[in-house]
């Protein structure tokens, strides 16, 4: 069974392969939910949260800690919403810094997945890479 999203766009920025099983991979994806990270790429901290969302009844996301387990019903392919929220934290509070979203499409290649990024619209700072970096990261 597969699990996609209609309107999935056509043009893709960054196609790749993972070596992890495919129910592993869905796994890790599950776990980044609600995971954040700090950094300081300058004087103030820098606070990332990754939001994922999957897709549901072909035409939306809902987050993934609100739809039942579907890990082991799905065995084709899986696509993804996934949101890094970066929020600056300064002395006086946080103040929204970035927001990117990402497509992801997981397909089942035997012992790996092969992922593909699309950027949903124009506006944040990363890119495809940055994704990639973070999944491959994460899920190693």
């Amino acid at each position: 069974m597969r699990r996609i999203f209609h309107r999935f766009p056509n043009i893709i920025d960054l196609e790749f392969e993972v070596n992890r099983p495919f129910g592993a991979f869905l796994s890790c994806l599950k776990a980044l939910h609600n995971s954040h990270q700090t950094t300081r790429p300058g004087p103030d901290l820098v606070k990332r949260t990754v939001l994922v969302e999957v897709a549901t009844n072909k035409t939306a996301f809902e987050p993934i800690d609100k739809v039942p387990p579907f890990e082991h019903d799905v065995t084709e392919a899986i696509d993804y919403r996934i949101t890094l929220q970066d929020t600056l934290l300064k002395p006086g509070g946080k103040v929204p810094f970035s927001n990117n979203a990402f497509f992801l499409r997981v397909q089942d290649r035997g012992m790996k997945v092969e992922c593909s990024v699309v950027k949903e619209g124009k506006h944040g700072t990363l890119d495809a890479m940055d994704l990639k970096t973070l999944l491959t990261g994460a899920c190693q």
